[in-house]
């Protein structure tokens, strides 16, 4: 098993279209996503990902890392929530959808806008979910630590 969050290559596009592509890696499950870099450079990013992921290991018992924010009054943003149950951690891809939130959304603990982890969508169709160790997470972060040490 493995668990990363990366960004990849140099920024493309210009003004409001300016993004870089991430990766995430669940495992033996990869996806690469078009990280918008309006309000957020890419450090803010990582930055995102290490501190949730150490809240994550720290005990936390669910966290999301954000991939896709634009601006916090923005209409929807783009996340992966991550579900700590025991030695596990259940990753799923979020669309949250600011109309559809109870209030502003939260950079600081996005997670507030989660509610209950579900399976199975309103819809009736399965939600996809991956399994990753939670020792993954944490060699996530010290992967992610080592190479932001200066040299």
């Amino acid at each position: 098993m493995m668990f990363d969050l990366e960004l990849l290559g140099r920024p493309e596009g210009e003004g409001e279209r300016l993004f870089i592509w991430g990766r995430i890696r669940l495992g033996d499950f990869q996806d690469e996503f078009q990280v918008p870099l309006y309000d957020w450079a890419p450090g803010d990013y990582v930055a995102q990902w290490i501190e949730a992921a150490e809240r994550l290991v720290a005990g936390d018992p669910v966290v999301v890392f954000l991939t896709h924010m634009v601006h916090p009054t923005a209409p929807y943003h783009m996340g992966w929530p991550a579900w700590r149950e025991a030695d596990q951690v259940l990753v799923q891809e979020r669309l949250f959808v600011a109309e559809q939130l109870p209030g502003p959304f939260d950079l600081e603990r996005p997670e507030v806008h989660l509610g209950p982890r579900r399976e199975v969508s309103d819809e009736g169709l399965r939600i996809s979910q991956w399994s990753v160790r939670l020792g993954d997470v944490a060699d996530f972060v010290t992967r992610r630590r080592q190479s932001s040490l200066p040299a």
